[in-house]
């Protein structure tokens, strides 16, 4: 058991390296728009090259995982997270950054995948749930790049010094995790096939995996702004809009194992939908900074156990099913952000953000309606008319 424990904990710290490189990204993305010239088409472009190089990733990873093991994959992809990192603060053109970018994006879903495999392993060897925990240390890593962003902030410092301090970070939890991180079996090639075609469970997944994704990848990709250009918060508190979200997300991980032996996972899917649609309208209508922020905390307690609930039903089936459900994130991830780009160009940030609340009532409705969840139509009712109203009232 000790030896589970060693290795739930190096996967949880490995993680926590991911969410601090995406919050130190996230909290920065107005002096990264402003130095780059960037307009929120050119930066939809920007994010839709990062989401390509996740989806570039899908069929490396599937074979790399099998064949050289999910440890040495975390390990290099892990490595490389930290050396794109620091070049972000050097782009000054939106193709120079969306290149990059799209390297980004390849590193980091080889590192999250990789991740999840070896969560998954843990799993199975424990016969118990663990994915929402180690998921939250994704949140742990938010907060703190959150919180990180916010600090270097109000004390001036540059893009190019925070990026590089974050980098030097990410290096060293890396290196003091390695040896515990657990050991995969690897796969036979007559054993082990690159992509496993969805199918029943597996398609509802994917579809309600691709539309989680659309979710969590818009609002942290553009909280920081719609705090900067709606809310007008003054620019040292911007980046806390970004961490108290990933604050809430963070909490509803840490206890979203034992809400789900409790409540299950549909019900978790789609409470978490009535949660983000109500924290979207909040923050969307809020008269001040601080009742923003409360919208935000709703938000992130909504959208905390998608991916955990998703991620745990996948990887039961296998390295390569995890693979091929994250394939829709990915997707979703990528192909949301110009659609995003544009709407915010055309409708302001303000009609961005409910459009991420109408793909929230999607997920909630299909939720209900799959075998794996209970279906719960006051929440719906209550989904479908809140959203309604907000559409009425911002049109």
């Amino acid at each position: 058991m000790e030896t589970h424990q060693k290795s739930i904990l190096a996967v949880s710290f490995a993680l926590f390296n991911l969410g601090l490189a995406f919050a130190t990204w996230a909290s920065r993305v107005p002096d990264v728009r402003d130095a780059a010239l960037l307009t929120a088409t050119t930066l939809g472009y920007v994010l839709l090259f990062r989401g390509l190089g996740t989806v570039i990733m899908m069929p490396i990873i599937a074979w790399a995982l099998p064949n050289f093991g999910a440890k040495r994959v975390a390990l290099f992809m892990g490595s490389m997270v930290a050396i794109t990192l620091f070049p972000i603060s050097l782009m000054h053109h939106w193709l120079s950054l969306a290149l990059l970018m799209m390297t980004v994006g390849m590193c980091s879903s080889g590192f999250n995948i990789s991740l999840n495999a070896l969560g998954s392993v843990v799993e199975t060897e424990t016969g118990q749930s663990h994915m929402s925990k180690i998921h939250s240390w994704f949140g742990v890593g938010t907060v703190v790049g959150a919180l990180i962003g916010t600090l270097t902030t109000r004390l001036s410092f540059s893009v190019h010094i925070h990026f590089a301090l974050v980098s030097l970070v990410i290096v060293l939890v890396l290196a003091m995790v390695a040896r515990n991180l657990p050991e995969d079996k690897l796969e036979t090639k007559a054993t082990t096939p690159k992509f496993k075609w969805p199918h029943g469970g597996l398609v509802a997944l994917g579809i309600i995996t691709f539309l989680a994704a659309t979710i969590e990848t818009s609002i942290m990709n553009w909280v920081s702004l719609f705090f900067t250009d709606h809310v007008q918060a003054s620019e040292n508190w911007v980046p806390l809009g970004y961490a108290v979200f990933a604050g809430s997300l963070l909490i509803m991980r840490l206890i979203g194992d034992r809400l789900k032996m409790r409540f299950g996972a549909r019900n978790l899917l789609v409470g978490g939908a009535v949660s983000t649609v109500s924290g979207l309208l909040i923050a969307v209508y809020a008269p001040n900074f601080v009742v923003a922020i409360l919208g935000m905390i709703a938000t992130g307690a909504g959208v905390a156990l998608s991916f955990p609930m998703l991620f745990s039903a996948a990887g039961k089936e296998g390295a390569i099913a995890l693979t091929t459900v994250a394939s829709f994130g990915y997707v979703g991830g990528m192909v949301s952000q110009p659609i995003m780009g544009w709407v915010v160009e055309t409708f302001d940030l303000a009609g961005g953000f409910l459009f991420v609340a109408a793909v929230t009532l999607i997920i909630g409705i299909l939720a209900s309606k799959a075998r794996l969840l209970a279906p719960t139509h006051l929440c719906l009712l209550g989904l479908k008319l809140g959203l309604g109203l907000a559409l009425y009232r911002h049109w």
